[in-house]
């Protein structure tokens, strides 16, 4: 979904390529559509939730096991989902709290000791704690009939309980 050079590189392509006389029309139209992938994602996303519902975000960073915040589209399903006026949690724990506070004012859970009762769960980031959840982890968190969405494919193989929903992309 992004990362610190995906989102300047193409513009830096595009704009060579216009001073010199070309129109990068595909480079363009390819910022165009990832540009629109996060809140397309959360609208995707909240079409299987209760208004108001409760939501949590597992990842922040734009890679997994990385700390890096830079660019990260993550923010942009978060942005749509409170629009949409969903509570959002996030967790990450690679990412430095001071500075997702500081970019996005994203203030990150400390712990998943003690979370549950949400109603959707969102694989944003397929960092390796997350990797690790067992059917468990999930009923923990969710409420029966919780939705989770596997965005990045990190629980593709898993078998999710019947007693939760599951949405992927």
């Amino acid at each position: 979904m992004g990362g610190h050079c995906i989102g300047v590189d193409p513009f830096y392509l595009a704009r060579c390529a216009q001073d010199r006389g070309h129109h990068p029309e595909i480079i363009l139209a390819g910022r165009r559509i990832n540009d629109q992938m996060g809140p397309w994602i959360a609208g995707r996303i909240a079409a299987g939730l209760a208004p108001a519902s409760k939501v949590l975000v597992l990842g922040l960073t734009f890679k997994e096991n990385v700390p890096d915040l830079r660019n990260s589209k993550v923010v942009d399903v978060i942005a749509e989902l409170r629009r949409l006026g969903h509570q959002v949690d996030v967790h990450d724990p690679f990412a430095d709290p001071a500075e997702a506070m500081g970019e996005y004012s994203e203030t990150l859970m400390p712990s998943l000791d003690g979370a549950g009762g949400y109603d959707c769960l969102i694989g944003a980031v397929p960092h390796a704690p997350y990797l690790g959840f067992s059917a468990e982890s999930f009923e923990t968190l969710l409420r029966p009939g919780g939705l989770v969405a596997d965005v990045k494919g990190m629980w593709r193989a898993m078998d999710i309980p019947d007693t939760l929903r599951i949405w992927r992309l």
